[in-house]
């Protein structure tokens, strides 16, 4: 998933690869369903118990956000859990009200927020001086509808690190395509975000005005436009290639910030694991 972004392997408040088969596996049911002219067969193949454990590394890359910082580069074990209601996923975890690949569900998340800035790590003497933006944790519960025509997926949020108290919404449509052994997943969306938010992320206040050459940038609800492709690939049954990019960009006000590097940005991902 990308955070605003950021990218966090196996999390975040969006459709995962994780879940590819077992959506397509649904969207086939539902044909032969529509042909024998009964809905049993939408859910027959979904209510099995499932329980799957994977362990890896990923790898991840985000230009930088703010002025005169470096990208950001990392690398760090992941361990996931899949289960029928709760999953597990690098840096987020989850439950399902319903079981998996059911076509209408509701998921409660909660994910950790990598989104900081250490203005120590600028070169610019005037980013240097503000107030540092420190990580959280979202909560979030997403309404999903898995369709023959992909999963459509509505999600509301808030801070609960109770670093900015901030809210959030994103909707999001999402295409598994799957193949024997691989399947990609493109996605486009809109994330729309509160003035708390992005004053934590992108304004600039009174006093940090006083002590910087920058104007005060008080910012308002606005939000970002997302194109995203994902995928996966098995080497073997138990081995797992991962991988991602994602385009965003934010609009309205916010991309007048003072502070930030560009309001248009291209991340991406890799990963590999075993799969139990």
């Amino acid at each position: 998933m990308v955070v605003f972004g950021y990218i966090v392997p196996y999390n975040g408040f969006g459709f995962y690869l994780d879940d590819v088969n077992k959506v397509l596996a649904v969207k086939s049911n539902w044909v032969k369903a529509l042909v024998v002219g009964t809905t049993l067969l939408a859910t027959s193949g979904v209510q099995a118990k499932i329980s799957q454990w994977s362990l890896g590394v990923a790898a991840s890359y985000s230009p930088a956000v703010y002025k005169e910082t470096p990208s950001n580069r990392a690398v760090i074990p992941m361990v996931g859990y899949e289960g029928e209601h709760f999953f597990m996923r690098g840096f987020s975890a989850g439950y399902r009200l319903f079981p998996v690949g059911t076509p209408q569900n509701i998921v409660f998340r909660a994910v950790y927020d990598p989104r900081t800035l250490k203005p120590s790590d600028s070169d610019n003497v005037d980013i240097q001086k503000l107030d540092e933006r420190e990580a959280s944790v979202l909560g979030g519960v997403s309404y999903q509808v898995i369709t023959l025509v992909g999963m459509f997926e509505a999600t509301i949020g808030s801070d609960i690190g109770f670093k900015h108290n901030g809210v959030y919404g994103e909707a999001a449509w999402r295409l598994p395509i799957r193949r024997k052994g691989w399947a990609i997943t493109p996605s486009i969306g809109y994330a729309y975000n509160s003035e708390r938010i992005n004053n934590h992320l992108y304004g600039v206040s009174s006093d940090e005005a006083n002590r910087t050459n920058l104007d005060e940038f008080d910012a308002d609800w606005d939000g970002q436009y997302f194109i995203g492709l994902g995928g996966y690939m098995h080497i073997t049954p138990n081995i797992r290639v991962t991988g991602g990019v994602r385009y965003t960009n934010l609009e309205g006000d916010i991309e007048k910030s003072p502070i930030i590097e560009s309001g248009v940005n291209t991340t991406a991902n890799v990963g590999i694991a075993y799969v139990f």
